[in-house]
């Protein structure tokens, strides 16, 4: 996906990452605590958001009826680079529990976000 965004990396864009899926490569993830487990989460959008400075900006689509949705967006992090990507992973994780926490119809649960069980070799889980 890098490779993809170099020739655009000198103009403004918006990039929309959809992050509910578990990590393809463990070797990469950090492990936070997710809902009570050990869950693996992806560091590329973090890394790259602060890599370069880009505007962090979660959103989260409820549905207050039927056939009617809402989007919601806040600014995560102005300036990613005054943080690590541990710390911006970490407001990610803490942000999608809670949005879960209140729209649990929203949240699909067939993508299996624990499919991957933690073993000592990856390293700590991040509180």
């Amino acid at each position: 996906m890098t490779r993809e965004f170099l020739p655009h990396r000198n103009t403004q864009y918006c990039l929309g990452l959809v992050a509910d899926q578990s990590p393809a490569n463990l070797g990469k993830a950090e492990w936070f605590h997710f809902f009570d487990r050990k869950t693996a989460f992806t560091m590329g959008p973090a890394k790259n958001a602060a890599k370069n400075n880009t505007v962090v900006i979660f959103g989260f689509i409820s549905r207050p009826k039927r056939g009617y949705y809402h989007v919601t967006f806040s600014v995560a992090e102005e300036f990613p680079t005054a943080e690590s990507a541990t710390t911006l992973t970490s407001e990610f994780v803490k942000y999608l529990e809670s949005v879960i926490k209140a729209n649990p119809d929203m949240w699909l649960w067939s993508h299996r976000r624990w499919k991957h069980e933690w073993k000592e070799e990856y390293g700590p889980v991040i509180q």
